[in-house]
């Protein structure tokens, strides 16, 4: 700290200056989302509008469902773009109470980590949400038609991106729990086979009656796993 010392009023002063600094920079990220929601809204119906039958479409019941639907688009937009603005001021606040070593491991968790939840958002949107909405809808015939719900749709696309995002992060959390010493380095390669049980389990119930796109789930995530069973070792 460069031999100056702060008090306790010092750190938290400086901590509601960056506090203020990303709530300011939220409010700008929703404002313009909000402004350009619309082609967003049109990037998150790609999947539903390639598996849908011809001549069907989205509808939504409720009076304010479609408003309330841009609305949510706009703030999860604004979210993410003012995540690296967080993790800066973050940064900059514990910078100084941070020896060389914690801030090149810190620089690796935010690199690394923000790049496999990225990964796995990416993946969510252009791998596993094609897949259950090709069977889900694959159910429409002329007797059953599919009229799948705007608040339902968003909530299922977004829930997924950011679920897979986070089942990316596994390799990460598992080389750290090896690395702290909290478990043996070769623990997860012991136990291989239950992962992989349990992975194919969590295939099957997110794709339930398709043996294909099970499988195509399956692989992905079990390279996850691999991914991190290297890594912990």
């Amino acid at each position: 700290m460069q031999g100056e010392k702060y008090t306790l009023k010092d750190h938290l002063e400086e901590l509601r200056k960056r506090l203020i600094s990303c709530g300011i920079f939220f409010v700008v990220a929703f404002a313009v989302c909000y402004a350009f929601s619309a082609p967003m809204v049109s990037f998150l119906f790609y999947p539903v509008k390639q598996a849908l039958p011809s001549g069907s479409t989205m509808v939504f019941t409720a009076l304010m469902e479609g408003f309330m639907a841009y609305l949510k688009v706009a703030f999860w937009a604004a979210v993410v773009l003012t995540a690296p603005v967080v993790i800066y001021q973050a940064w900059k606040f514990l910078l100084p109470a941070l020896y060389e070593n914690e801030k090149k491991v810190l620089k690796k968790v935010i690199f690394f980590g923000g790049g496999l939840f990225i990964a796995g958002g990416v993946f969510g949107y252009w791998v596993v949400i094609p897949l259950i909405l090709s069977v889900s809808l694959g159910y429409a015939s002329d007797s059953l038609e599919a009229l799948p719900r705007l608040q339902n749709y968003l909530v299922f696309t977004l829930k997924s991106i950011f679920v897979f995002g986070m089942i990316f992060e596994v390799p990460f959390v598992m080389a750290g729990i090896s690395r702290a010493g909290l478990i043996p380095r070769d623990y997860f390669r012991r136990h291989r086979k239950i992962a992989y049980i349990a992975v194919f389990i969590l295939s099957a119930v997110l794709v339930p009656s398709d043996l294909f796109s099970q499988v195509l789930l399956f692989f992905p995530m079990v390279m996850v796993y691999e991914a991190g069973v290297l890594l912990s070792r």
